[in-house]
């Protein structure tokens, strides 16, 4: 018999309840990102964030958060998330109000 209600959802990693679970938490603190500036066709500059896993974190829900706070353009491709313009100067503070530590974040100027 467990502590837990039957009716209360578990996190199928660590096992805990859904409202107690820190699995994306610790996840945000151990993830290695690349912020990546890269000028494409025509003079374009696109930022590319990589690291991200997709099995511990929804990329698509991240993509649309920084488009929306960075009014932008982007998607998600594979394993990375692809953000129309050079955003070298927001994207730091973003990820990290978003959880993600800043020193674990490495910009990249290609």
């Amino acid at each position: 018999m467990t502590i837990f209600d039957d009716e209360t959802e578990t996190c199928s990693t660590c096992g805990l309840p859904d409202d107690l679970c820190i699995c994306t938490e610790v996840a945000k603190t151990e993830a290695r990102l690349k912020v990546i500036l890269e000028k494409r066709k025509w003079g374009k500059v696109y930022t590319i964030i990589s690291g991200l896993d997709p099995k511990e974190f929804d990329l698509k829900k991240i993509a649309n958060t920084l488009k929306t706070k960075l009014a932008c353009g982007g998607t998600v491709k594979g394993e990375n998330i692809e953000l129309q313009g050079n955003h070298e100067f927001r994207i730091l503070d973003l990820l990290e109000e978003m959880g993600f530590d800043k020193d674990s974040i490495d910009l990249i100027r290609k």
